[in-house]
């Protein structure tokens, strides 16, 4: 009676063989001849053979189809190439920049032709407004809407006290950068003094700048211009308490008759205060017997810096830095008569309207009117008009 035998245990048989058993064996296993073996195992060797024969004949196909593929690509590639040669680096960079998560720097660069430090140097480059350069942006309008408001006349801790007050956070330095941006300023030029003096003359005042009431203590000096027609010269005189100008005289001539002129003016605008101190330098005009027997006679104390300290007369020093830099040195005067004009008018501003860190970013007459208010004074002293003497 024959026996059934299936494929998968054909296959068994075919791969013990594979292994390393010997037909012998294979018989005394399966109870089969050597013949009907033989025969198994030669259709299935066939069979492997018709199968790798199909397998390398789609290898083949698969290669052809893959080298056209990459002939194409290589074409497509060559003409990307030649398109992006044409195309600025700066705008391949731009259409770089989405690609660069996706396919990182390297690949990105070789692809596009870009090379990787012009990469990086627009990634991380420096914008082109920084934080401190916007903020500077909106500082300068500020700045001059506040200078043109004041005839650009405020100085930077003047400027500054006004920007805080509109909300800027800003530093006095940052203010007077950017002034210096709107209106260079010329650089500042100081007088000097005459030397000449006398050993008993002593400095009274000794740099108390703040007295506690008006007309206990004034300063004085004289400054000069240039105009188209010669040189004119300035006397002024503060009132310390606020820093109010209360005398002024402009004249063609540098003498004693300027400063006795000026006194009067200020001393007879002032009520004739009594207890008063006069500061000023050791110049000429001011040891002069005609001024010193003035001041004795009015009962006024004389008080003199010390030679060649501009320090002891700081107010009046920087009421001439702030004059100049803040009008004269901004215009060229014709003659006399324009810089009287111009004078007068900042004299006017300075005392009206500019505010003074010195006291509380008040103005002088805001100082004065305050105090007069507080001690329920109803008496009003003000300041001798501005003169000019030919």
């Amino acid at each position: 009676m024959s026996r059934f035998y299936s494929d998968a245990y054909k296959w068994s048989l075919y791969e013990k063989f594979r292994n390393g058993f010997t037909l012998t064996e294979l018989c005394e296993i399966s109870g089969v001849t050597d013949k009907p073996l033989r025969e198994w195992f030669r259709r299935i060797d066939s069979q492997y053979a018709q199968g790798a024969r199909l397998s390398v004949k789609s290898v083949q196909q698969e290669n052809a189809h893959l080298k056209l593929v990459v002939q194409q690509r290589q074409n497509e590639l060559k003409l990307l190439n030649e398109i992006i040669a044409d195309i600025p680096e700066v705008q391949r960079i731009i259409c770089a920049h989405p690609l660069l998560p996706i396919y990182g720097p390297n690949q990105v660069c070789r692809s596009l032709k870009i090379r990787k430090s012009n990469l990086y140097y627009q990634i991380f480059r420096r914008p082109e407004v920084t934080v401190y350069e916007k903020h500077d942006q909106e500082l300068l309008p500020a700045i001059k809407e506040i200078c043109d408001r004041n005839i650009k006349r405020p100085g930077s801790e003047n400027i500054r006290q006004q920007l805080m007050g509109q909300g800027f956070t800003v530093s006095k330095h940052k203010v007077l950068e950017l002034l210096h941006k709107i209106a260079p300023q010329p650089p500042n030029k100081r007088e000097c003094t005459n030397t000449n003096w006398h050993s008993s003359d002593s400095n009274l005042l000794a740099r108390q700048f703040s007295p506690p009431a008006p007309n206990m203590a004034w300063v004085s000096d004289i400054t000069e211009f240039k105009t188209g027609t010669g040189t004119c010269y300035l006397c002024v005189i503060l009132d310390l308490f606020a820093r109010r100008v209360i005398g002024a005289r402009l004249s063609l001539h540098k003498d004693t008759s300027l400063v006795l002129s000026t006194f009067r003016d200020a001393f007879d605008s002032r009520g004739h205060p009594s207890d008063l101190l006069f500061h000023s330098d050791r110049g000429s005009q001011y040891t002069a017997h005609e001024f010193r027997s003035l001041l004795l006679s009015c009962r006024v104390k004389q008080s003199f810096s010390a030679p060649g300290v501009p320090y002891d007369n700081a107010p009046m020093e920087s009421f001439f830095a702030s004059l100049k830099v803040e009008e004269t040195h901004r215009y060229r005067y014709a003659n006399m008569r324009d810089l009287t004009a111009s004078l007068r008018e900042y004299i006017s501003f300075y005392n009206e309207r500019r505010l003074h860190s010195s006291i509380e970013n008040l103005t002088p007459v805001q100082v004065e009117n305050k105090y007069y208010k507080e001690q329920s004074t109803a008496k009003h002293i003000g300041c001798a008009p501005f003169a000019c003497k030919k």
